[in-house]
């Protein structure tokens, strides 16, 4: 009885043995000649329109779509470059504007509206923002839509004004003098101070939107001569023109 028993384990298991040595052999023999693909859509129609309207406000530049924060960003400093990195791999953004050298200068996403789980997609989108703006990359959102959109012209325009410059790399210099060092800790405070208390209504924290820039660029305007004409309009405090 156990003579059976043993024979047909050593049976099963030269049988698997013959099964795995058959696929295995037809897999070498498959060098993929009879594969055929079909195209997947990259994007949509109305990204489509976006990536023209944005090479249109930016010619000359590169502007890519949908990519990866690990594809645009480094880890300068962080208490964990291993867990920097892979937040970085966690957020991507839909387009990306290139500067002359190649790295990127504004990058945006398209508003959507009716989300599920509103909060905590809002709070992706904070760390999102903080992470490129630690990197002088503007985030903003765009209208879904290029019909909502102004033209080119004036959206460069008014993307000139909340341009975020880029962090300096820091090099090795000689040692400085005294009065050195206390210059450079003078220009060091007022750097903060400027940073604290920008020349404008807006933090650089928030993401901003196309409303945001429109009204940032009438705040910025300068302010329209009054008219010389002013005549009694019949209000009860109007004091003009009297004899």
């Amino acid at each position: 009885m156990d003579m059976v028993v043993i024979g047909s384990v050593i049976a099963i298991v030269v049988l698997a043995l013959c099964v795995w040595l058959y696929l295995r052999f037809m897999r070498s023999q498959d060098d993929g000649r009879d594969d055929r693909f079909s195209p997947e859509r990259i994007l949509s129609s109305e990204q489509v329109a976006m990536l023209d309207y944005l090479q249109d406000t930016f010619p000359g530049q590169v502007v890519l779509p949908n990519v990866s924060l690990a594809n645009m960003l480094s880890v300068r400093r962080a208490s964990s470059k291993t867990a920097a990195k892979e937040r970085l791999r966690e957020h991507r953004v839909d387009f990306v504007v290139c500067a002359p050298d190649g790295r990127p200068t504004f990058a945006f996403d398209i508003e959507q509206y009716h989300l599920s789980n509103a909060e905590a997609k809002a709070q992706r989108v904070k760390i999102k923002n903080r992470m490129l703006k630690t990197a002088g990359v503007r985030f903003l959102f765009l209208k879904n839509g290029i019909h909502r959109m102004p033209s080119p012209a004036d959206f460069r325009a008014q993307l000139n004004l909340v341009e975020l410059p880029k962090p300096r790399v820091a090099t090795p210099a000689p040692q400085p003098s005294e009065r050195d060092s206390a210059i450079r800790e003078l220009e060091s405070q007022m750097s903060t101070l400027d940073d604290k208390y920008g020349n404008s209504a807006y933090r650089d924290s928030e993401v901003m939107g196309l409303s945001g820039l429109m009204s940032l660029e009438d705040e910025l305007a300068p302010p329209k001569p009054r008219g010389g004409d002013r005549r009694y309009d019949g209000g009860s405090f109007d004091v003009r023109g009297g004899r």
